[in-house]
């Protein structure tokens, strides 16, 4: 059974989203506070989080930053705020997926079943192996020029597909329905900001340019 961290601090929201998930076969755990959060994810290991951002005590964002110092497992944020930064800024920091409130907890569960598909189709390849100049896939472990460097389950997942088709130049569209396993809506900056993610953390190893843009049309390896 799936584990599953619910960081929310309207009591409301969270009683019905536990009551929602536990319906539908998973086990939930939740916290009222980001600290509370941290601590519950430390202690229960969870397959998936779906955090609020407005927290007391400790953040949304601030939780998020944590969270990816020692876990890469998928981060679905559930917020009121609507601005497309605060979506990027969030991409950034390390979420993996982003809805507004309110919303439909179906959509919210075919998110989950999405995010957990992806965050389990890398580890079941457990003979994968990869390797691209300084880049190393082993185990879907990532490692540049031998330092292991931790990507989130998304990110591993697009540098994997990258790595398998080095000649294939990528549309958006053709990476978003790869990757997330839906239908492509026009979502640049969900690809976008994860491709900036990728080469950021390369970036800090090698100066080696891996990810080619191709202006209107999409990424391949370069």
């Amino acid at each position: 059974m799936k584990k599953i961290a619910i960081i929310e601090d309207d009591t409301d929201i969270r009683n019905m989203i536990i009551k929602f998930l536990i319906n539908q076969n998973y086990e939930v755990y939740s916290a009222s506070n980001g600290k509370e959060g941290i601590d519950l994810c430390q202690k229960f290991l969870p397959n998936l989080i779906i955090l609020d951002l407005m927290l007391p005590i400790l953040s949304g964002d601030s939780v998020i930053k944590q969270l990816r110092t020692f876990t890469d497992i998928p981060v679905i944020v559930v917020s009121a705020k609507t601005m497309v930064q605060s979506k990027i800024d969030l991409l950034r920091l390390g979420a993996d997926d982003y809805m507004t409130k309110p919303f439909d907890l179906f959509e919210l569960l075919a998110r989950i079943e999405a995010n957990l598909k992806r965050s389990v189709t890398a580890p079941q390849k457990a003979d994968i192996y990869l390797k691209y100049k300084d880049i190393e896939i082993e185990n879907c472990n990532a490692y540049i020029k031998g330092t292991f460097v931790q990507f989130t389950a998304t990110e591993l997942s697009i540098l994997i597909l990258l790595l398998q088709y080095p000649q294939k130049i990528f549309s958006k569209q053709n990476l978003y329905e790869s990757i997330w396993q839906e239908e492509y809506a026009y979502d640049s900056d969900t690809i976008n900001t994860h491709i900036s993610n990728i080469r950021k953390k390369i970036k800090k190893h090698t100066d080696t340019e891996y990810i080619e843009t191709v202006w209107g049309i999409g990424y391949k390896l370069k």
